[in-house]
């Protein structure tokens, strides 16, 4: 396990490689929880970031990479950097040439190179004294023990042949693994919209109408995926014809991802007017998403928006399959679909995944890790932004709402849909007051009052509403996902602890850096996303005093 770009990519204007400008309480209330997390889980390898850090560059960054990952946290793993990362630092202006850079990045906690070349500066450097040999001794060390514990010492040649790789009669594992990759992809789908319970489909009677650019390509892993046999790889197309008669499915492309299509439209309308129903699968290509591909518009390309309106003019019922790496803009005939699902990169088992969910066999499950915004100028958006002194009430005059869009998002953090219908009781404290040194229980029922069974992403969320530092209007602390039968309901229950209420102080306080717990007044919701729910109120008690 690797812990990926420490740390802060949370950049400026959204532009890859750019500055990351942020407070150290937000970095670790926000961006370090998850790397701490990981290396609690037995991380490996933590791979150094690319941008500077307040004016200085991640894998030049001592106070980064040795005081908070090795003093701080505890990791006993080796660092590489990013791809280039250290040759880089000649471009950030942090060092003069590829040997400065070399010894600035073995310095500052750096273990190996990736790519650069600049490790060949090392022996120079080490002759001046321009960096120790105890450092790179425990660089080294570093590295060999993780190679170690991977196990590469013993079998130093690993392959991406199962068969190679697994013994005979061992092949059985990649059903296991195929399994798996199903369950993934199913688990991930987010159902936004589904209006008229247009959704799940029936396999028997319904004529379907394939239409988009992404119905039968391959192109579902995303960036990263550079070497992979995508032989093995089940389109959307596959999967439907596996359940579909081919009697009962029309296919066509309509246009490309970014371009248009000589008569695509045309035939798009066609296949539309045949159908009973129209999946319309659109989104984002590989070449769009991920790092080094920055947008300014959030909009679904022009050519795949119009496809989308003229289909949507032949009035069939209709369901979007939106692939995507981040939070769309959604407009015109995409966002007026019957039915939107976000079908993200699934991988090797994307059209068993989606189909499973399609026609009912899985009801969808998936919840929003993002929020997506009406308007592609609202980004960064994001559900936990911090109280204002003049929050936003329409019609009142000196506010920070905006003047031509709402503030609240198209669909919020944590949001998600299933084929039943789920209703949430109102919470139950065991307190008003919790003790300084105890816990709150938090009940709430949760009633499915459809005819299908599903599983329900029940969500806790907290509001600190006094305190020393300004706090996020809402705090997701706790979800828990519980499977809830027709006509029944279950009860959930949470336990709060005093350690989640607390915070980073803030700076040019005496509490600034340290993990800080305050008494007094909190809310709380259990519910099924950010943007639902009613509070609570309860009170975090002061500590007894020993007289």
């Amino acid at each position: 396990m690797r812990g990926v770009s420490f740390l802060r990519r949370g950049v400026l204007a959204g532009l890859d490689y750019s500055e990351s400008d942020m407070s150290e309480a937000t970095f670790r209330d926000v961006f370090l929880p998850p790397f701490v997390t990981g290396i609690r889980a037995g991380a490996l390898s933590i791979m150094s970031a690319f941008q500077a850090l307040e004016g200085v560059p991640a894998t030049g960054n001592h106070w980064l990479l040795t005081d908070v990952l090795r003093t701080e946290l505890g990791f006993e793993g080796f660092v590489v950097t990013d791809y280039n990362a250290d040759g880089e630092l000649i471009n950030h202006g942090f060092a003069a040439n590829i040997s400065d850079a070399a010894g600035i990045a073995l310095s500052a906690g750096v273990d190996m190179s990736m790519h650069s070349g600049a490790f060949r500066s090392l022996p120079g450097l080490l002759s001046t004294g321009s960096v120790s040999l105890k450092r790179l001794d425990e660089a080294v060390r570093n590295v060999l023990r993780a190679k170690a514990a991977m196990g590469l010492f013993a079998n130093p040649y690993k392959t991406l042949d199962p068969s190679k790789e697994w013994p005979k009669g061992q092949l059985a594992k990649v059903e296991e693994h195929d399994a798996l990759a199903r369950r993934a992809a199913r688990e991930s789908l987010v159902l936004l919209k589904n209006n008229n319970s247009v959704l799940p489909l029936q396999t028997c009677c319904q004529r379907i109408a394939v239409i988009g650019w992404w119905t039968n390509s391959t192109d579902t892993d995303a960036v990263g995926v550079i070497w992979g046999n995508k032989s093995h790889t089940v389109t959307l197309l596959q999967g439907l014809q596996a359940v579909v008669k081919s009697s009962h499915l029309r296919v066509a492309e309509g246009s490309n991802a970014e371009t248009p299509i000589d008569g695509g439209i045309e035939e798009a309308v066609a296949a539309a007017t045949w159908a009973d129903v129209v999946l319309l699968t659109l989104g984002e290509s590989t070449p769009m998403i991920g790092e080094a591909k920055s947008m300014t518009d959030l909009q679904i390309p022009a050519a795949q928006q119009r496809l989308a309106e003229a289909v949507a003019k032949v009035g069939r019922p209709t369901v979007v399959l939106l692939k995507n790496g981040r939070a769309l803009e959604l407009g015109g005939a995409v966002l007026q679909a019957d039915a939107i699902m976000v079908t993200w990169f699934l991988g090797k088992m994307t059209g068993h995944g989606i189909v499973d969910v399609l026609f009912g066999d899985f009801s969808p499950s998936g919840r929003l890790p993002i929020t997506f915004p009406i308007k592609s100028g609202q980004q960064p958006l994001y559900y936990n932004r911090m109280s204002s002194g003049r929050p936003c009430v329409w019609g009142h005059g000196w506010n920070n709402c905006y003047r031509d869009a709402p503030n609240q998002a198209l669909y919020p953090f944590g949001h998600g849909l299933t084929y039943s219908t789920i209703e949430y009781g109102s919470p139950v404290l065991g307190s008003q007051t919790m003790p300084w040194y105890g816990s709150l229980r938090i009940w709430c029922n949760v009633s499915n009052t459809g005819d299908r069974a599903v599983e329900e992403v029940i969500q806790l969320y907290v509001h600190d509403q006094v305190a020393s530092r300004v706090r996020p209007l809402r705090e997701l602390k706790d979800f828990k996902k519980v499977l809830i039968h027709p006509g029944t309901t279950h009860t959930v229950e949470f336990k709060l602890s005093r350690d989640v209420l607390g915070f980073t102080g803030a700076a040019h306080t005496k509490t600034h850096g340290l993990h800080t717990i305050e008494p007094g007044k909190f809310l709380v919701w259990v519910a099924p996303s950010a943007a639902a729910g009613k509070p609570l109120e309860f009170w975090l008690a002061e500590p007894k005093r020993l007289i």
